[in-house]
């Protein structure tokens, strides 16, 4: 749905006067019971002691009043965070919180909360493997087209986005509070920046650790077994080219799975410069011809794209005689893997499967 600015403005009057009513009706009924309690004061008390109705009356409304506000204030907290658009105010502990990039569902969900609405990938589904994590969460859309009108609807106390939708701020902030991050390249730290968001730096950095030590034993595991040795390819596979991802030295401010295996667990990649594949970023495109130059032990194939495409890349793969004499596919390890959890995860729920995936492959565990 395209909203014009015209329907922009339209919208924020809307959730003004939505937002509006609710406390408005809040004070009314509060008012009401005051008048109910004063009124319910004894007769002969009016008639003895107007001073002390009146006394009472005051203390009824200040004792009313003070809970009121109490319950206010934990309704409306807030606090501030900076973002790429500048500071903001969100609640202390917001309760609709929607996610317009999908790797935000993982963040939440690590740090043992649930988003009220999420972009998706595919149509209107979550994660697969975040599926039964995210039952009942409201489906925006995908990423890149939005449904708009669905965000409205569910009165977000939280937008959470990065600079990916930087040009649809302004659509997106006249829906309700907006953190908008930079984009980045080290999937870890934008976990602990959702999490600095939200007040929780302390789980956030257990959990980058516990997620860092599963590695180190996947690698010691490893070193230990028959796999030991063993070179391993990761590349990801379109419609119309071959990704491979390196070791981190390529790209050192990037973080991706690949280098959670390559630099914390240890695990051997290809000399990928032997092969004459230079690494400008953590992820470059090659040939196919390239692949004999490095022959891996093993192969972790990252599947990217529509199901159609996807079969007609790996039935053209399969079918060329250089992919037939590549090592790992003569012995028949070549492992496919989802690009949403070993990709487009970018978060330490996708990362523990993937580890996961890794120590089945190698170890059969």
């Amino acid at each position: 749905m395209i909203i014009s600015k015209g329907e922009h403005a339209h919208m924020n009057t809307d959730i003004r006067n939505k937002r509006g009513f609710k406390p408005n009706l809040k004070a009314g009924i509060i008012l009401m019971l005051l008048l109910i309690m004063v009124a319910g004061c004894s007769k002969a008390e009016q008639a003895s002691t107007g001073e002390s109705t009146s006394a009472a009356s005051e203390s009824t409304e200040s004792t009313n009043g003070t809970s009121s506000s109490d319950s206010e204030a934990n309704n409306t907290e807030t606090r501030t965070v900076e973002g790429i658009k500048g500071p903001v105010d969100i609640p202390a502990e917001p309760k609709r919180i929607a996610g317009l990039t999908y790797a935000y569902a993982d963040h939440l969900v690590a740090l043992g909360m649930k988003p009220y609405a999420m972009v998706t990938q595919v149509g209107q589904e979550m994660p697969a493997y975040l599926k039964d994590k995210l039952e009942g969460v409201v489906p925006l859309g995908s990423v890149n087209e939005f449904n708009k009108e669905a965000l409205l609807d569910t009165e977000p106390d939280l937008i959470l986005s990065n600079e990916v939708l930087v040009d649809e701020y302004d659509a997106i902030s006249a829906i309700g509070p907006v953190y908008m991050s930079s984009y980045f390249s080290n999937s870890l730290e934008w976990f602990k920046d959702t999490a600095k968001v939200l007040g929780k730096e302390k789980e956030a950095d257990e959990i980058v650790d516990q997620l860092y030590q599963k590695a180190k034993d996947l690698g010691t595991k490893v070193a230990a077994s028959d796999a030991a040795d063993d070179t391993i390819l990761i590349f990801r596979l379109t419609d119309k080219q071959i990704q491979v991802f390196a070791p981190s030295d390529k790209s050192p401010n990037a973080f991706y799975s690949p280098n959670l295996l390559y630099d914390i667990a240890g695990l051997h990649a290809p000399d990928l410069a032997k092969a004459g594949i230079v690494m400008n970023e953590v992820i470059e495109n090659v040939s196919l011809e390239l692949l004999p130059e490095l022959n891996p032990d093993r192969i972790f194939m990252i599947i990217s794209g529509s199901e159609t495409d996807n079969e007609q890349a790996l039935t053209k793969l399969r079918d060329n005689a250089v992919w037939k004499g590549l090592k790992a596919v003569k012995s028949d390890q070549v492992y496919m893997v989802d690009n949403t959890v070993w990709v487009a995860g970018f978060g330490p729920i996708a990362y523990g499967q993937v580890l996961d995936e890794v120590e089945q492959a190698l170890l059969g565990n």
